[in-house]
This record gives C-alpha cells, structure tokens and sequence, in this order.
C-alpha cells in the first residue's frame, strides 16, 4: 500500500489529494468480478498508451494517428487525472480513465474531458460502463462543473454507454474527427453533460441504470445516421 499512495501523489495534482479520499477503492462489477481503481503508476501509464494503440488499430474508440508516440501521449495528458482499473484477483490492468481539461472550453479547467480505454480481451463485461460512471463520479469530486465526451461516429459501444447511462446532450458533430487503421477520416459526434446534476445516480457504482438502450445494434453503421436522431436527452 506504501508504494500505491507514492505514486498516487506522483499522478494526482497535489491540491486535489483529499478530494479523492477512497482511493484505492475496490468495487465489484455487475458480473461479480472485483476491481480495484487507483491513480497509475508510470507502468500502468505505458501499458494505457499500448491498450489505446491497439483500441486504434482495430478502429474501436481511438485514431490511428491520434498520438504519434508514447511521448506525445504523455503530453497530451500532462496535468491530467489518470485512474487505472485493476483486476483484484490477477492485479492486472484491464482499463484506465483519464480526466483531461476540455479543449472544447476556453477558461479556466471547469470543464472535463474524459479518455476511456478498456483492454480489448476485456470487453463485453459493461467496464466500459463502468468505467465512465467512475469518470462522472471523480470529475465531480474533483471539482469539474461539466463534461464534454467525443467519440468516433461509428463508436456503438460508447453511444450506448452514453445512452445507458443518461443526461448527455448531442451538442455538435464535426465532420472530421479522426483517421481509422484503414485510413479513412471518420466524423466525431460531441456530447456535454452538467455535473452539477449527477450526484442522484451516482451513490452505488455497481447499480446500473434501468434504462433501455438505444435502439443500436453492433451491426449498425452510425456514419449513415443523422447526428442530430443521436440525442441522448
């Protein structure tokens, strides 16, 4: 545990050490796995970039040239927030969140920009759900007032984690968001949500909204789909 509270100040800004007090916390899915989420460590940190180049070169969630080396990753997310989630029983990394300050904002870092990545061997066991109420529930204790999420066109996973979980308004699409492994450019859709008004749902992690989902298959190709039908009000 020593070794896990050093690198949490090395990876957490200091002024924002005691608004994170459950840290580690260890939390069981919806599958009965337990998983512990922690700040990374350096390792964990490489092991990220790796699961984001890989999520790239099979077209889920990330562009092939969204950051040209481990160096520029590290860059891009310099300040940030990064959280990992650790299998409790192997002590694996099967997923990481990152909280960025929003681009999408010009001000003061109020606004948060959330980087999910789960391992792909991983998937199909709602992390990635998970993983994105556990970016809702920190950026709010960390102070951010809102929540901008962007994501590949034909990101099905993440439309229907943002539709699942509820209060994310389609708020623009750009045309040109990325390039896929492929090497075609692909459109973002962006989404906000207001923090402020998070704190109902978000007391249990492991209880899932009841809502239904989108009526989104995996087969579907959300290019030929309007943006605007993408509302998640």
């Amino acid at each position: 545990m020593y070794v896990i509270r050093i690198k949490l100040k090395d990876m957490l800004l200091e002024r924002d050490l005691g608004k994170l007090y459950s840290l580690p916390m260890v939390e069981s899915l919806e599958t009965g796995r337990h998983v512990i989420i922690d700040a990374m460590t350096d390792k964990q940190l490489a092991e990220t970039y790796d699961m984001i180049q890989d999520a790239a070169a099979h077209g889920s969630g990330f562009g092939i040239d969204e950051f040209i080396n481990e160096k520029n990753f590290r860059q891009e997310i310099h300040d940030s927030h990064c959280f990992a989630i650790i299998c409790k029983e192997s002590c694996d990394l099967i997923g990481g969140i990152i909280l960025a300050n929003s681009k999408f904002y010009r001000g003061a870092s109020t606004m948060v920009d959330p980087f999910i990545i789960i391992k792909r061997t991983e998937r199909g066991q709602r992390l990635g759900e998970f993983a994105m109420k556990t970016a809702i529930q920190f950026s709010q204790q960390l102070g951010y007032v809102g929540m901008y999420v962007d994501t590949f066109s034909n990101n099905t996973g993440m439309l229907k984690i943002l539709q699942k979980i509820g209060g994310f308004t389609q708020v623009g699409f750009l045309p040109v968001g990325g390039r896929l492994q492929s090497g075609k450019l692909i459109g973002s859709i962006i989404f906000y949500r207001d923090l402020a008004e998070v704190s109902c749902d978000m007391e249990n992690l492991s209880e899932y909204g009841a809502d239904e989902l989108a009526d989104i298959s995996e087969d579907d190709n959300l290019e030929n789909i309007n943006p605007v039908d993408l509302n998640l009000t």
